[in-house]
């Protein structure tokens, strides 16, 4: 679709196309694929740094690897083919071949020079809310490399992971299901009533149809196997009931309330090598969230950081 959609339109910008079809998270996921390239990648030598030609003497050729040149701006074709690569990563439809394809994307990019070099020359590039911005961009580019650099040899083996799974044996369970009827009226008497029927041998099914006024009635008051936790008092109500009782009278949002536990399925001991990776992952993650933890203990004793308590009030 992608390699359709380039040949034929010659009009619409790369980033509408992007926009239009990925929405602003995967364009935040296509620019941070392309910060991680250039900070994997030797720095090149800044372009920008280049003077302009003077008025009086034509520009330079460009040089062999240089793609376009707007002003003393230049992109070269590594640089290019860098930007290509991460839209591919999160775009595979795109086609980094279709030379059309190229063309459109190089552009937008020249475009939006165009756009810069000008907000530059009429001093839009100084506004507050742009400066701002660009530092708060850059205050997270060294945070992101300094928490790169200071997790990228953290990991956790299997012994630890192993670990791990025996400690926490109890909780790295299926979660449990519980298949639940209830019969809810408007009054504590009427519930008081009704439950001394089940008790006497009455069908808690039969009793729901005929007495209860939850949509629930009409199938018994079947609710069937629950996957999300109930309100709090049904969730205790339940928790200590065995498959086939039927719960005390208890107060919810509907009314007064019995519930009866049919049937509870889960529960049962995940396999160890069936959340191993989900273990790794995870144990690697704390251990990364510690040792930022720890530098950071270090630096605020080495740096003075003082704050006006006052001011939060």
């Amino acid at each position: 679709m992608f390699k359709r959609y380039f040949t034929h339109s010659s009009v619409i910008v790369i980033f509408s196309i992007v926009a239009t079809l990925l929405g602003c998270e995967k364009i935040e996921a296509i620019k941070n694929k392309f910060i991680q390239k250039q900070a994997q990648a030797p720095a090149p030598a800044p372009s920008v740094s280049q003077p302009a030609p003077a008025q009086n003497q034509p520009p330079k050729p460009l040089s062999a690897n240089v793609l376009a040149r707007v002003g003393s701006w230049t992109i070269t074709i590594e640089e290019f083919n860098e930007r290509l690569a991460a839209l591919k990563e999160v775009v595979p439809e795109y086609d980094i071949n279709d030379p059309q394809a190229k063309r459109l994307v190089l552009d937008e990019l020249v475009r939006q020079q165009l756009l810069v070099i000008d907000a530059e020359k009429r001093g839009v590039a100084n506004n507050k809310d742009i400066m701002a911005a660009v530092d708060e961009f850059r205050r997270t580019l060294i945070v992101r490399e300094v928490a790169t650099k200071l997790t990228k040899d953290i990991s956790v083996s299997e012994e630890e992971a192993k670990q791990f799974y025996e400690e926490q044996k109890d909780i790295l369970k299926e979660p449990e299901q519980w298949h639940v009827r209830e019969i809810v009226v408007d009054s504590q008497l009427k519930a008081n009533e009704a439950l001394l029927e089940v008790l006497k041998g009455a069908d808690f099914a039969q009793v729901a149809q005929q007495q209860s006024i939850s949509e629930s009635a009409a199938n018994g008051g079947d609710l069937g196997f629950l996957q999300e936790e109930p309100f709090p008092e049904m969730v205790d109500a339940l928790i200590n009931l065995k498959a086939g009782e039927v719960s005390s009278v208890f107060k919810g949002p509907k009314g007064f309330y019995i519930v009866k536990l049919d049937e509870v399925r889960g529960g049962e001991q995940i396999p160890y090598e069936e959340i191993k990776q989900d273990i790794i992952q995870n144990r690697t993650l704390v251990k990364q969230q510690q040792a930022i933890l720890d530098y950071l203990s270090t630096l605020e004793k080495e740096i003075k950081v003082e704050i006006n308590e006052g001011l939060l009030k």
